[in-house]
């Protein structure tokens, strides 16, 4: 699993751009950027003069002569560096000599440089330049290009790029060199790659401007210029190109372009740019936190494991904004985050799994223990959901326990209620050897048969009722009227010998079931005559068969002795028996009502009670029809 997660962070980095997870990191460097506090001051060397709305109005629509330019630069002769954001691609037929006058400018002021164009789509590249008077006295010529990002923002720059045969400089490096800073604008130039990520100093219109027309008419001491570098450029809205930075976020604003470039200039000179780690180390970076997220996920609990991977969440983005703000290097790390996010669905999942298998072995080893258990569990049909299980392991330990009672009572039955007969026939025995209160051979013989016959009855129910929960019982269709009137015929003459009176009254329609014939004989027997031995003399026990839905009904009503309320729970659990303390009650071992629940829950159905002490009870069998007798009913 954590190899996986970490092929999978692997994966992620190297297509990130393919999968757009590049955008949620510039998402989350913005934000950063936004975060940065306190905002820093801009270059105090770096200067902007912009043609702005009012300069638009004092000299006139755009575009202005070219000797206007050249007598800004008059002005601005104490600059480090002039840099224009103007391109100057075509000649003005209407003043030709102005190109001129512009050109003997730009020489005569000796640190000029001019933009450029580079035309990377086409094949070679090619470079759009000034006008040929104006390109030759350029101290440098310098492009201008700026590429946003796929949304639109600017956040890099590009300072050098290259057709093959020709390195175009960017007008960033060539103001360094025109200024003086030849060493700069070198390393700038030998740097691979070409690429810089700008360190925005503020907000749009962070830095100071200065109006065109009035360094123009000289309303601006040369003096404020002095030793700055000074970039002349568009701040109009509609004149310029503007683009949103990850400043932008303060005030929802774009930049200008030529104060992008300024950025890029106070970045260059101080070496302030924000600076990519190497692929090595954004795999690297990104890698530890799914490394320790796996330790998490393996040692702590599902709960802690949650809330502590959160943490390391939040803590790895914390960490990104400190290491982008204290050391101004940019980690993207939207890789980690995703896996981060997966992996503990993930091992939640393989976790499922494993518990899964787990808790199906576990039922395995159950049922293989228990026959009992195991038909108990393959009637419930459980689901594969991890809920469904564990209920169903519950449920199967729960029968385990059960089960275990039962052996226990099992036991004690043995040891107490069989023994008992076979201790009285051996004490009988000894009497009538010592010739004390000897019996007769008639009398001696009907006792010992009366007890036989009492450990020969316990021995059948005990056996009916393990062969009722183990046995494979085959089924067919059985009619429930013909079982009752068995039933019936075998119970009159003991109901006669207590003068109590029997009533059937079933459904003229035959009933069937998907059952088995013996074993529901034996169920309603054991019903009929538990009613009859708990009955007094002079009443009636009456058995009905009715159809409810796709269901047969049977209830066995009587009028005897009833059974109390605190002892209804647990009447169908073997050895539990209502009157076993009253003087005149029946011999029995507790067997039977539990031997009756087991037949009617192995045949599907259900069996209720309803008794009020002194009164009598009502035991009421609800078993689902045969599919033939579904079929037939729904067609009628």
């Amino acid at each position: 699993m954590t190899f996986f997660l970490i092929l999978l962070t692997i994966l992620l980095i190297q297509f990130k751009d393919v999968l757009k997870l590049s955008q949620v990191d510039s998402t989350f460097y913005d934000f950063y950027m936004k975060l940065t506090l306190p905002v820093s001051e801009p270059d105090p060397d770096v200067a902007l003069v912009v043609i702005d709305e009012g300069s638009l109005q004092q000299m006139g629509y755009w575009p202005w002569r070219r000797a206007e330019h050249a007598r800004l630069l008059e002005n601005l002769r104490q600059a480090k560096a002039v840099g224009f954001d103007i391109l100057f691609q075509d000649y003005n037929p209407a003043y030709p000599q102005d190109d001129l006058i512009f050109a003997q400018a730009i020489q005569k002021h000796g640190r000029t440089v001019l933009p450029t164009i580079v035309r990377p789509e086409s094949t070679p590249a090619l470079v759009d330049n000034p006008v040929s008077p104006l390109a030759e006295s350029a101290a440098e010529l310098g492009f201008i290009n700026i590429y946003p990002d796929p949304d639109g923002a600017v956040r890099r720059i590009s300072l050098h790029t290259t057709n093959g045969e020709q390195t175009f400089s960017h007008i960033i490096p060539a103001m360094l060199k025109a200024g003086g800073e030849e060493d700069i604008a070198a390393s700038l130039l030998a740097a691979k790659p070409s690429e810089y990520m700008i360190n925005f100093s503020g907000p749009p219109d962070h830095y100071q401007t200065y109006p065109y027309s009035a360094v123009a008419n000289g309303l601006i001491p040369p003096e404020e210029f002095k030793g700055r570098y000074v970039l002349v450029g568009a701040w109009s809205s509609g004149l310029g190109d503007y683009y949103p930075t990850p400043r932008s976020w303060v005030d929802r604003t774009s930049m200008a372009g030529v104060e992008i470039l300024a950025n890029a200039l106070s970045n260059a000179r101080d070496d302030n740019w924000i600076k990519p780690l190497p692929t090595w180390c954004v795999i690297v970076l990104n890698i530890v936190p799914i490394y320790l997220v796996c330790l998490i996920l393996i040692r702590f609990s599902p709960r802690k494991a949650f809330l502590t991977t959160t943490v390391l969440w939040l803590a790895l983005i914390g960490l990104d904004w400190a290491l982008l703000q204290l050391l101004h290097f940019w980690l993207p790390i939207s890789s980690s985050l995703v896996v981060m996010m997966l992996a503990y669905p993930a091992w939640h999942w393989r976790s499922q799994e494993t518990v899964l298998r787990h808790i199906n072995h576990e039922l395995s080893v159950l049922s293989a223990q228990d026959s009992a258990l195991r038909l108990a569990l393959e009637a419930k049909a459980p689901t594969e959901t991890l809920p469904a299980r564990l209920s169903f392991l519950h449920r199967g330990i729960e029968l385990l326990r059960e089960a275990q009672q039962r052996r226990e009572q099992t036991l004690r039955f043995i040891s107490h209620d069989m023994r008992a007969p076979q201790n009285s026939i051996l004490a009988l025995v000894s009497l009538q050897r010592s010739g004390q209160e000897t019996l007769d051979e008639k009398q001696l013989l009907g006792k010992i048969e009366s007890y036989a016959s009492n450990t020969l009855e316990l021995v059948n129910n005990f056996m009916d009722l393990a062969r009722a929960e183990a046995m494979e019982i085959e089924f067919h269709d059985v009619n429930l009227g013909d079982v009752l009137a068995d039933v019936y015929d075998d119970a009159w003459s003991r109901a006669k010998a207590k003068h109590i009176e029997i009533e059937f009254d079933a459904t003229e329609e035959p009933l069937y079931v998907h059952g088995n014939a013996t074993m529901l004989r034996r169920t309603f027997n054991n019903l009929v005559d538990n009613a009859i031995k708990y009955s007094s003399a002079n009443t009636t026990v009456r058995c009905t068969l009715t159809q409810e839905g796709n269901y047969a009904v049977v209830s066995i009503k009587d009028q005897g002795w009833g059974i109390p309320d605190h002892l209804q729970p647990t009447i169908f659990q073997a050895f539990n028996r209502a009157h076993s303390t009253a003087e005149d009650a029946p011999i029995g071992s507790g067997i039977g009502l539990a031997f009756v629940q087991t037949v009617v829950q192995r045949h599907r159905g259900d069996i209720t009670l309803e008794s009020e002490e002194g009164k009598g009870s009502t035991f009421t069998v609800r078993l689902p029809l045969s599919e033939e007798k579904e079929s037939s009913s729904a067609a009628y």
